[in-house]
């Protein structure tokens, strides 16, 4: 027999029985065994006895090698490259509420100094389903796409993609509120308020809540059921910023803030 023939065999056998333990070999082992069994020669079973034979284990290997690589390296990247997506669908949703915030601060919808810069509003209120500080809403909305908000524990959120979105606002006396019904420390507002994002429970795997500031820092945190999950874990309004909970929050992507309001002279 050509020994051509049986040193490919041989180490597509090799290569097989390799990507048992070596999990990234199992797709590459599995396609030479296809080719190495494709490219015999036609010649009788006997002739070609030891290389049927090596091919066959090459096969089992090759199977093994590449079940464990669907298993350990090819789902699970398929898995987190959605999630992936997912977390960036929030944060592109939190960046919609940033330019929304932007409009409020221009346009001044609400403006009780009358200094010309609006307070940032709570989501509901930008969206038009909540009046401006329990008064009539927007008549045009400055933020649209947004569901009616549901209840949490912090406040309303609105439920998109996996995620809950809401917004806080500096509260009168100190803290941060994304209740309607608390007073909002409205010259405080006219430079400050944090949007957050985090997971709801309906879309599996997703591990991170995100927040962003009227800066545009961006930062993820940890999230699992009991801490910033669910409508009955949400991150605080002050998740982002107290001693406690802050050296939580890494900045995504290194991301730099803006140093600038829309507005500042």
């Amino acid at each position: 027999m050509p020994r051509p023939l049986l040193l490919r065999t041989v180490l597509a056998a090799a290569a097989a029985l390799l990507s048992i333990w070596l999990s990234k070999l199992g797709l590459f082992a599995a396609v030479g065994t296809f080719i190495a069994w494709a490219s015999l020669p036609r010649l009788s079973k006997a002739e070609l006895k030891r290389e049927r034979l090596l091919l066959v284990v090459a096969a089992l290997g090759s199977s093994i090698g590449l079940v464990r690589f669907l298993v350990t390296e090819a789902i699970p990247g398929i898995v987190a490259g959605g999630n992936r997506f997912t977390e960036q669908r929030a944060i592109s949703r939190l960046r919609e509420v940033l330019f929304a915030e932007d409009l409020a601060r221009r346009s001044a919808p609400r403006d009780p100094d009358r200094d010309h810069v609006g307070s940032a509003l709570l989501l509901g209120e930008l969206t038009g389903h909540l009046g401006v500080r329990s008064g009539p809403p927007l008549a045009v909305p400055l933020l649209e796409g947004f569901p009616t908000q549901v209840r949490t524990e912090v406040g309303p959120a609105s439920e998109i993609g996996g995620y809950y979105l809401n917004v806080c606002l500096p509260k009168a006396g100190g803290g941060f509120t994304a209740q309607p019904e608390d007073a909002v420390d409205e010259e405080l507002a006219e430079r400050r308020f944090i949007a957050y994002a985090w997971p709801s429970g309906s879309a599996p795997g997703l591990a991170s809540a995100v927040m962003l500031d009227e800066h545009e820092n961006i930062a993820l945190a940890p999230a699992r059921p009991g801490l910033r999950f669910g409508y009955d874990a949400p991150p605080r309004c002050d998740d982002a910023v107290a001693a406690p909970t802050r050296d939580a929050w890494q900045a995504w992507r290194q991301k730099k803030p803006r140093q600038t309001l829309p507005g500042d002279p």
